[in-house]
Parts: C-alpha cells; sequence; structure tokens
C-alpha cells in the first residue's frame, strides 16, 4: 500500500464512512458534525438532514424504561462534560418510528492543551432478531403486513413448545401484545391506515428481543412472544420492557405523529397447561412511568378524534 494512502484525507474519511457500524461526531456545543452511513442505516436519518442540527433533535434515545436519555442522561453530553468514554446500551427511535437497540461506544475528542473538542460515537445493533433463529427458513410463513411468522406458523410453534414441556417439565414464558385503537383509526382513515401502527409495532418488537426469543402473530392487531425462562420476575419484566418500548414508538400519518397505543399480558407455562388457559390468566403489565399514561391518554384521545 503507498505512502501516499495515508496522507489522503480524502480516503480515511470514505473508509469510516463505508464501515458497517454507526459513527457521527458531536461537537462541544452538541451540534452534530459528522454522520456515516452505517448511522444513516441505522437510524434512518440522512447525513444532510442531521450535520449541522443538535444531537437531541437528530437522535431521540431511552433506555429499556423508556426514560429519555437526554440531557443530564444523554451519554455523549456526559462524555463531553465528564471527559470520559461511555458505553451503553440504548434505544434510538428510527425515522420510521420503530425503535432499535444500539450499543454505544463513545470517546471525548480532546483539542490542543487539553480543551474539550466534542466526542465521537461509535453504535451498532445490540440485538439481532433472527427468522433462521427459531429454526429453518420459514419462506412463505410470514405475515404479508408484519414481516413476522404468520398466525398459522406461531400456532404450530406454540403447540411445539406445549409438547416439549410436557417431555422436559420445563416451562417457559409467554407475552400478548395487543395494539389497542386500531378499529377507530380504520374507521376515520381507511383499512390501509392501520398498516403502519403494526409494522412499527412489529419491528419495535423485534429489535428488543433476543435471537432466542419467538415472535408471531396471533391476531389482526396481536402478537406472542415465547421466552426461554420460566422465572416469573424475568418474564414479567420482559413484558414490562416491551410495553414502555412500544408506548415510545411513533407512526407518522401525513405528517402528524401518532405514539402506539398497546398492552401487553404475560404468564409463565408449566407443565400440565394448556394453551386456552395460559391465554385467559395472562397478568397485564404496567408500565410504573408516567411518560407511558400520557402517551396512551394522547394517542386514545387522538384515535376516538
Amino acid at each position: 500500500m503507498s505512502s501516499d494512502f495515508f496522507d489522503n484525507p480524502k480516503l480515511f474519511r470514505h473508509l469510516v464512512e463505508e464501515l458497517p457500524v454507526g459513527i457521527y461526531i458531536v461537537d462541544r456545543d452538541g451540534l452534530i458534525r459528522f454522520w456515516n452511513r452505517g448511522a444513516e442505516h441505522l437510524t434512518g436519518h440522512l447525513g444532510q438532514d442531521v450535520v449541522g442540527h443538535l444531537l437531541e433533535d437528530a437522535v431521540q434515545a431511552c433506555d429499556r424504561r423508556g426514560n429519555s436519555l437526554s440531557g443530564e442522561r444523554c451519554p455523549v453530553m456526559m462524555t463531553i462534560r465528564q471527559r470520559k468514554p461511555q458505553r451503553c446500551t440504548a434505544f434510538y427511535l428510527h425515522k420510521n418510528g420503530h425503535r432499535t437497540a444500539v450499543r454505544i461506544c463513545t470517546r471525548p475528542i480532546l483539542e490542543y492543551g487539553d480543551a474539550i473538542g466534542g466526542a465521537t460515537v461509535l453504535f451498532e445493533e445490540a440485538f439481532f432478531y433472527r427468522e433462521e433463529s427459531s429454526g429453518p427458513p420459514m419462506y412463505g410463513c410470514l405475515d404479508a403486513t408484519t414481516g413476522v411468522p404468520s398466525r398459522r406458523l406461531t400456532r404450530a410453534v406454540m403447540n411445539e413448545c406445549m409438547a416439549g414441556m410436557e417431555e422436559s417439565h420445563i416451562g417457559f414464558g409467554l407475552l400478548r401484545i395487543r395494539v389497542r385503537g386500531l378499529e377507530e383509526f380504520r374507521l376515520k382513515h381507511g383499512p390501509q391506515s392501520v398498516v403502519p401502527f403494526l409494522r412499527t409495532a412489529a419491528q419495535t418488537l423485534r429489535n428488543s428481543l433476543d435471537a432466542e426469543n419467538f415472535l408471531g402473530c396471533w391476531g389482526e392487531n396481536e402478537f406472542l412472544v415465547v421466552l426461554p425462562s420460566a422465572s416469573p420476575v424475568m418474564v414479567a419484566t420482559t413484558a414490562e420492557i416491551l410495553l414502555n418500548l412500544l408506548s415510545h414508538s411513533e407512526v407518522l400519518w401525513w405528517g402528524d405523529p401518532f405514539m402506539v397505543d398497546a398492552e401487553v399480558a404475560y404468564t409463565v407455562a408449566t407443565s400440565g397447561s394448556d394453551l386456552e388457559s395460559l391465554l385467559r390468566e395472562m397478568k397485564p403489565s404496567h408500565s410504573k412511568g408516567i411518560a407511558r399514561a400520557v402517551a396512551a391518554a394522547n394517542v386514545s384521545g387522538r384515535l376516538r378524534g
């Protein structure tokens, strides 16, 4: 490799642009100065739309509880204030409205005299929900609207889980997620108006679950999730996390934002259980945050209006 290569800043910039991870640079005032193609892919925001804008206007992040990672809790601004690297997992709001789990690594930029110049941020997807993780490829068995396993396949998977539990006597967690308010929205705006809500909910769920979890359609506006853990605490915690993240996802309809209004119920399947009884006896998950209550109230009012 020619020594000229290492002296060419354009080539270095091109390499950073093409890296398969998200990278962006923020100055000391919180303005985005660089945004590579990996960042575009992971967030849906083009560099030309965010460079020169405040970080908190372009990147809306929250933790698993739905708490906003802004202001004093923003890991990037913490890096600038404390001059120390930060590592964390956050959920970025994609331009399409769903939440994407990302692992973030930040480093301070020090100028001459150790003055703080800003921060660099590297981030990548934190979880990967793959259809092949549940067994053989499921081509032709996916729901056309959401891209997750169809109800028919979901029932087959549930039957297999129930049969396997009776043999092994090892239980599993079961979540039922329902997107609310769609019938009213459909009557007001037409049958296709609910499609973005279902797709956004499905994408947020996929991005929030680990590869060993199963996600599938159950009803017109319902999903089922199978968790390998039979711990009641773990199942209840996962239900609350999903509820929070769904409630912090949004859909744009003709330029107006609508938060996704969802409910999540959960239970633990044990030997001797049957599927219908499990679905009837599920406990509702209740988010403890004020944000969800406000979001749900706003959505219900807007959908009824």
